[in-house]
Parts: structure tokens; C-alpha cells; sequence
């Protein structure tokens, strides 16, 4: 696999001018950075790009650094713990879909050194310091099932036991061994799902740290005892019949997570112990081993939301020390900007967004970079193992960026990968190098040319290309902003993938929508996800895919409510706020075979539309592009009117022709059918141009699909999509010039 020699993120993704950027580079030999205004598109070709004179321009020592990745409990006991007890206990419930997924697995260390452990599955105690293991049950657990996992150290010898909560699923292991163990210090801290847990601090909203051997699975009541208990009381605390206080523990804590809890926090349930704290981002709000499945709100059954899901892939912060911690320039103009580090050996631009101030004048036309999106696919490795052929008949070039991250857990995980247990990634953190958040990065799906950020730097140029001057804002600002913040814009233009989307942002673009102004749709699978942050600084998302929608991989029962809100996830349309809700359009299919141009439907012809064609001379429209050849491919959403879409709305253009690697929605599909097939069967399969105007005097131009943006710049600007797009962004601004 290819290396990446230079390496680097920043604290945030927005800054407004004059703000602290924090700057963390990994890499061998010194660095030199800049900062640069990004306007074109290909960095290849950057001619159109500003440098910017900032004062920490320089060149930087600077050394590798590692990661804080893989989630643990760290906690002290309580104030009976001693450093010489002759006996001591180590337990917890425990639970993954994959108990052998690394060889070594730690589930309660010891600072003085016994550990409990997993060895390829099976429970075992070890004394990491003289490297020995002194037993091991000779079979796995079972996965994908509780078990009441002990280990007990004396005079006596060891022993291992594991109790399954359902014996009928479960297995019930024992293993012992006569090596005699002397005195056990339990006096230093605790670390649950790892071995060894250091360097853990609490930055702003998150808590990061290292440690070894982690565990990728659920725990429940971790607990660490100065006695042994006999067989019964174990066998009772495993049927849950009595509490683990009756044990009388040194330290334990309780993982319950109530709406509104710190996520960090671990309850300590031992009298006058301290709570734990949570590292680098377990998953919290996930079913305990008391689930009933009678209630799938953890927020109306927390006792049987009791456990956390750790996993040896979860990152919130890279906790990379700052390189350079410096002020953006107070004159900075809104706008997309490169923080380039390079050497001899490599490179990296790290893109930032500087946004206006609340009390700045505004330019008259704001582009909201859809950064949850770039969030949700940070670093996404969906083509590693898999047969694109039934995906596409494009050529698949994977970007050696890339490569590189394949299997390295320092680049954390996308929302589209599985932990190492097979659980879904439901946190996603800004705080990381993201190699596909790259100005010319080159997507494997759609033929090498730009998605996500990579494309939205298509309308970056094209913007600038025809005199259009544009403030940028991103996701986050819309999120905690709101409609205020939009308000003194006469147009506001998504990006081409705005797939992730919180309560508080549909809330503002519909108010900023309803309140007169212009929204300007300009891509596709659009506000399609529930997304909650769970940590604004630093950022995290948090998502639950539920059991609908096209996905990856689906939350386990009961797992749906997000903990970053206390409410439902999965898609917005099942919670009654489809797409067409906001723009008129949803998302009706996907593929990535060629893309397709628009054809003009006889409303296009009504005089009342004539400005959104005037010089749009071509039929079709858009059968060019940088995506796959066309203007409307990838991801494409179509007009419904049960889904939403204003009935006075407007089709004033729709695709056809789309192949059969386009296929239709999957949660539009009731019942799989012989010879369904796609594009070429399906007459739902197709993007429409939308327009509607509200009551409030507001304006919608959706376009419904991902590839739009890429045929912007065809021919120098010069073509249809181009002046379509132009012509209604300057009528919504001319309309609009009071605000």
C-alpha cells in the first residue's frame, strides 16, 4: 500500500476571519506551510487560486505522531481498594458480533498488571509484565451473546469463568490453573476494554487517549472485587437476580445513558469512588443484556440500555500535537482556503471554510458546503474487497490516498465501514486527516471525477467563472446558526450531496425558504439522513441507520434513537419530513453507470418559465460532464407529490435513458420481483428540474441529481446547465435585493 509522507488536519472546518487555526501535522522532516484562497478546481491546474499573505507562513520541526484511536473506560476505585489484597476479581458483561477479531483483547486491566482478556475469543487471565498467561478457557465464547465474564486471582491459583445470560445461546466456560498469585494491587486505575489506557485528556466536548489491546464489542457493569465470590452469587448477577453492589466491589461503574448525560462519563457505583471517564467515543444508548425489545426508546427504558460498544476503531480526536496554533488574517474574504504543508517527500492541503460573521455585510448569494456529507464519508474504503463490476461500467482508478488508509485505524473510519466486529460506524469526527475532503480528489465510483468536496469545487469555480460573487458557509453554521444567519441572503445554493442533515438545519432552510427567500437545490440523495452532533468542538456526527434506506450496514434492534438528541434517526422521510418536503425533489435512484441528460417536458415551454431557459439552446440538456458524461447521474432525486412536493411545483425537465446499474430506492421497493430491473424498466428512475414559489414569496430551482455540478464548467462555462444554473441564481438575487 502507499504511504502518505505528510500528514494533517485542522481543529475545525470553519473559521470566520480572524479566528485561531490550530494546524496538526504527522510527518518526518520539517514542513513548510502557506495559505491560499482555493477558487479552481483541479489542483492540477490551479490558475485561478489567491495566495494569501498570513503571518504563519513558515517553515516547522516537526515528528510523527500517534493517534488517540480505539475507545476505552479509564476510572479509578474506590477508597476501599488496597495494595495488597490476596485476592482480587475481575469482571464485566460482555458482548460482540465477532469475539475473536484481533488476537489479544483486553476487558479489565489492572494498573499493577493482571488483565482480563480475550485470547482469539476465548477469556483468559494474563500478567502483562512478566508476559505470561496464567489460564485460558479452551473455547470461544459465543458471538453475537451476553456473557458474565470473570477472572480471580489468590494464593490458591486462577481461575476464568463465563456465564451466558441465555444459557440456551450462550456457553459456560471454566478454566483454572494452581499458579499461586501474591498480593494484587488495586489502589491504581482501571482501564476497561483496553489494556494499559494513558495520556487521557478532556478536550472541549470529547475525551481522547491511548491505550492496547482493545476490546471491539459491548460491556455492561464492568467490576473489579478484593474477594472471590462463589459460584451462586456469580450464577445470580448472571440471571440478573441481584446487583453487583452485593458483591461489594472495590470499583464498578454503571453505563446507562440517559438523554442529556456527558457521553464521557461512566457512573461509579461504588460509595465515594469517582466516575470513569469514557475515551475516544464508545457508542453510548445501545442495548444492554436486559433488552427486552419492548421499548426502543433508551430514553424511556434506560436499565435496559446499560452497556457501552466499544471498538478498537473509534476516533473523535486525533490528539496530534498543533504544529502551529496561529490567527487567520482579520481580512480574510469568505471563502474555500488551503492550508498547504509540504516537504520534499509529499504534501498535503488541508481545506477550510471561512464564513462571514453574523454582523458582516453579506455578498447576496451563499453556497452551503454539505461538510456532515464530507464527514460521513471521511476516508470511506467501500472498494476495498468489493466487485465493482456489479456497480459500474466506468473505469475504477482508486486514488492512492486512498490506498494508503486501508486498514490503518489511525485515519478512523467512515459511516459507511463496520468496526472489527461488524457493528456499524455511527460517529464520524472532523479531527483527523480526511484524504477525500481534498481539493482534485478523484472518486473510484463515479469514473475518477470529484464527489463530494472534490465536486462541490466545481461550483467553487464556476461561480467565480461567471462573476458571481458567493459567501461560503458550511453544514455547521446552518446547525447552530439558523434561518437569522441565511436571512440576508437572496440565494442560497446547496452543494451536490447535502445527504446528512440535522433537525436544527432543515428547520432553518425551511424557515429561510418560507421567510422569501431563494433555495437553489443544485445536486442529489439530498437530506436524506438523521444526523445529530454529538460535540461541536470538537465536531462529531452521530447517525443510526435504522432498517431502511440504502445503507451499509443497519443499527442492531432498538438502536435507533440517536444519544445526541434522543430522538429517532434513520431517514427523514420516515419521519415525515421527505426531501420533497424542502425541495420539491427526492431521492429516487442510484448508479453509476453513464450519466444521462435532461429533457425539457412541456411546462418548460410556459412563457411564465421562459427566464430559467433564456439561451439554453441545446436539447437535451446536460449530455456532457465531468461525472460520468452527463448532468444527471450518480444520485438522482425525482418530483412526488405523496412525498411532499408542492402541487403547483413545476417539472420543468427530466432524465431518461439511465441503464440498469441505476436502480430505484430500495425503501420504495415493498417486495423484490422477478425482472425488476433498473433504469431501463423502472419508469421512476429519473432526476427532475424542479421549480415553486411559496407563499411567503420564497423561491425552489432543484436539479436532483449528484452529477450537476460537474458539467458546470464544460466548453469554459459556455452550456446549458451552466446558464440555466446562472440565470436563476441572478433572478433570485434580482428579486430579492431588499434583503
Amino acid at each position: 500500500m502507499p504511504s502518505l509522507p505528510v500528514r494533517a488536519y485542522t481543529d475545525r472546518l470553519s473559521y470566520e476571519r480572524g479566528d485561531q487555526v490550530s494546524v496538526h501535522v504527522s510527518a518526518a522532516d520539517p514542513v513548510d506551510v502557506r495559505l491560499v484562497r482555493l477558487i479552481s478546481a483541479s489542483a492540477d491546474e490551479p490558475s485561478l487560486d489567491r495566495p494569501v499573505d498570513w503571518q504563519a507562513a513558515a517553515r516547522y520541526a516537526v515528528s510523527l505522531a500517534p493517534t488517540c484511536v480505539g475507545s476505552f473506560l479509564h476510572g479509578d476505585p474506590g477508597p476501599a481498594a488496597t495494595a495488597s489484597h490476596t485476592r482480587a476479581t475481575l469482571g464485566a458483561f460482555v458482548y460482540s458480533g465477532d469475539v475473536g477479531s484481533a488476537p489479544v483483547q483486553s476487558l479489565v486491566s489492572l494498573a499493577s498488571g493482571p488483565v482480563l482478556q480475550l485470547r482469539d475469543g476465548r477469556p483468559g487471565l494474563a500478567d502483562p509484565g512478566s508476559g505470561d498467561v496464567l489460564v485460558t478457557a479452551g473455547e470461544r465464547l459465543a458471538d453475537h451473546q451476553w456473557h458474565l465474564v470473570v477472572g480471580m486471582l489468590g494464593p490458591d491459583g486462577v481461575r476464568v469463568l463465563a456465564l451466558p445470560v441465555d444459557p440456551l445461546r450462550g456457553v459456560r466456560l471454566d478454566a483454572a490453573a494452581s499458579t499461586p498469585v501474591g498480593t494484587v494491587d488495586l489502589t491504581g486505575p482501571v482501564t476497561v476494554a483496553a489494556h494499559r489506557g494513558r495520556a487521557v485528556e478532556t478536550v472541549e466536548g470529547a475525551t481522547r487517549g491511548q491505550a492496547d489491546e482493545h476490546f471491539t464489542g459491548k460491556v455492561e457493569l464492568p467490576f473489579v472485587l478484593g474477594s472471590h465470590p462463589d459460584d451462586a452469587q456469580l450464577e445470580a448477577l448472571a440471571r440478573a437476580e441481584v446487583d453487583v453492589r452485593a458483591l461489594e466491589p472495590v470499583a464498578a461503574w454503571d453505563l446507562a445513558f440517559s438523554y442529556g448525560d456527558d457521553p464521557t462519563v461512566a457512573r461509579a457505583v461504588v460509595p465515594g469512588q469517582p466516575d470513569g471517564t469514557l475515551v475516544n467515543g464508545p457508542a453510548r444508548a445501545v442495548t444492554g443484556r436486559t433488552f427486552t425489545g419492548r421499548c426502543l426508546d433508551f430514553t424511556l427504558a434506560t436499565d435496559q440500555y446499560a452497556a457501552a460498544h466499544f471498538h478498537a476503531t473509534d476516533l473523535v480526536d486525533a490528539g496530534w500535537p498543533a504544529l502551529l496554533t496561529a490567527p487567520l488574517p482579520e481580512e480574510l474574504e469568505s471563502g474555500v482556503y488551503g492550508i498547504f504543508v509540504e516537504n520534499a517527500a509529499g504534501s498535503d492541503v488541508v481545506p477550510i471554510s471561512v464564513v462571514p460573521r453574523s454582523s458582516d455585510e453579506r455578498r447576496k448569494v451563499a453556497v452551503v458546503l454539505p461538510t456532515f456529507t464530507y464527514l460521513a464519508y471521511a476516508n470511506e474504503a467501500l472498494f476495498n474487497g468489493l466487485d465493482t463490476s456489479a456497480m459500474t461500467d466506468q473505469e475504477v482508478v482508486v486514488a492512492p490516498e486512498s490506498l494508503a488508509h486501508v486498514g490503518d485505524h489511525s485515519f478512523g473510519l467512515s459511516m459507511y465501514d463496520h468496526h472489527p466486529d461488524g457493528s456499524g460506524v455511527m460517529l464520524s469526527a472532523a479531527r483527523r486527516q480526511i484524504v477525500n475532503m481534498r481539493r482534485g480528489y478523484r472518486m473510484w465510483v463515479v469514473g475518477g471525477a470529484g464527489r463530494a468536496f472534490s465536486s462541490d469545487m466545481y461550483l467553487i469555480e464556476w461561480l467565480a467563472r461567471r462573476g458571481i460573487e458567493a459567501d461560503v458557509l458550511t453544514d455547521h453554521e446552518v446547525h447552530q446558526r439558523g434561518a437569522d444567519y441565511l436571512r440576508p441572503y437572496s440565494a442560497v445554493v446547496s452543494g451536490s450531496h447535502p445527504e446528512y442533515t440535522s433537525e436544527e438545519m432543515l428547520d432553518a432552510l425551511t424557515d429561510y425558504r418560507d421567510g422569501g427567500g431563494g433555495l437553489l437545490y443544485l445536486g442529489g440523495n439530498g437530506w436524506y439522513w438523521v444526523t445529530g452532533v454529538l460535540s461541536d468542538d470538537p465536531l462529531v456526527i452521530e447517525i443510526r441507520r435504522g432498517q431502511a434506506g440504502v445503507r451499509c450496514w443497519e443499527s442492531l434492534p432498538g438502536e435507533v434513537t440517536l444519544m445526541s438528541t434522543g430522538l429517532p434517526g434513520g431517514l427523514w422521510r420516515h419521519r415525515g419530513r421527505a426531501p420533497q418536503d424542502l425541495a420539491g425533489v427526492g431521492f429516487a435512484a442510484q448508479g453509476w453507470g453513464h450519466s444521462e441528460p435532461y429533457f425539457r417536458t412541456e411546462a418548460a415551454a410556459d412563457p411564465e418559465h421562459a427566464w430559467i431557459f433564456e439561451g439554453v439552446d441545446e436539447e437535451p440538456i446536460g449530455a456532457y460532464g465531468l461525472v460520468m458524461d452527463g448532468a444527471a447521474g450518480d444520485e438522482i432525486d425525482r418530483a412526488d407529490v405523496a412525498l411532499g412536493t408542492p402541487r403547483h411545483a413545476v417539472v420543468l425537465a427530466t432524465s431518461r435513458g439511465h441503464s440498469n446499474f441505476y436502480q430505484r430506492a430500495i425503501e420504495e421497493i415493498p417486495m423484490n420481483l422477478p425482472e425488476h430491473g433498473g433504469g431501463e424498466q423502472d419508469p421512476e428512475v429519473h432526476a427532475d428540474i424542479v421549480y415553486f414559489a411559496t407563499p411567503g414569496g420564497g423561491e425552489v430551482f432543484s436539479t436532483g441529481s449528484i452529477a450537476w455540478s460537474g458539467s458546470l464548467l464544460q466548453a469554459d462555462t459556455e452550456n446549458g446547465v451552466s446558464r440555466m444554473t446562472e440565470n436563476v441564481i441572478r433572478a433570485f438575487v434580482t428579486r430579492r435585493r431588499d434583503r
